[in-house]
């Protein structure tokens, strides 16, 4: 007991001293205060994850830090990509407004799509699930082969991928708009920030949903696996 709370004292630390560091960025530029600013809260959750992890598999102090480590180099590559994407797009604006509504318009598409996707992806499901079933019924009978089931576990892999792909994109498109929100500096942008919020806890709720769609499409594949 102690030493798992030792462990997670010095997950917690060195996790707030990565973040700590990435955002001491005075004096620089905005857009690479954006990325330095990523770079941090990336690293910061990544030294989080992997620590609790290290430690997990470790079960001491020096699996936590090499797992933080890890966790801190992974998390700060992907914070560093979310800030650079939010300040090369900033750039591109004359005025924080105009960008704001850019960052708007591109979570809106992104939510129609991931919308349409998570409408289609539950008719598949469904149809996939009757399949399945059935096909494991007529396996236990002999009335399938192997090879049957296989052929339907590619068919429901394929689905798991193009998923996962987007569901990537999809949480990408979320980082950046939360970030591109933390970027707001000017106060007449308060009703572009208020409908970009709006937008982002909708896109919330329907990357939870594609991930449950994607957990069901692995069940389904687990159950042709034979």
């Amino acid at each position: 007991m102690y030493r798992t709370s030792r462990c997670i004292s010095i997950i917690l630390i060195f996790a707030m001293c990565v973040s700590m560091a990435g955002c001491a960025t005075t004096g620089s530029s905005d857009a690479q205060r954006t990325r330095n600013e990523g770079t941090a809260v990336g690293a910061g959750a990544g030294a989080l994850i992997g620590g609790l992890a290290g430690a997990l598999l470790g079960g001491d102090s020096k699996g936590a830090l090499i797992g933080a480590a890890i966790g801190a180099a992974a998390g700060g590559a992907a914070g560093y990509a979310y800030g650079d994407h939010v300040a090369s797009q900033k750039a591109k604006y004359a005025s924080e407004e105009d960008w704001l509504d850019q960052c708007i318009a591109s979570a809106r598409q992104v939510n129609q799509e991931t919308l349409a996707y998570n409408n289609q992806l539950r008719t598949d499901i469904a149809r996939l699930d009757a399949e399945t079933q059935a096909l494991e019924k007529k396996y236990a009978a002999r009335q399938a082969s192997k090879k049957t089931l296989l052929a339907e576990k590619k068919t429901i892999d394929a689905a798991i991928k193009a998923t996962d792909k987007t569901l990537a994109r999809a949480k990408f498109e979320l980082d950046s708009q939360k970030q591109a929100v933390a970027q707001v500096t000017e106060k007449n942008s308060k009703d572009e920030t208020q409908a970009l919020d709006t937008e982002i806890a909708r896109l919330e709720g329907l990357i939870k949903e594609l991930e449950q769609h994607s957990e069901d499409l692995a069940s389904l594949s687990g159950r042709m696996s034979v």
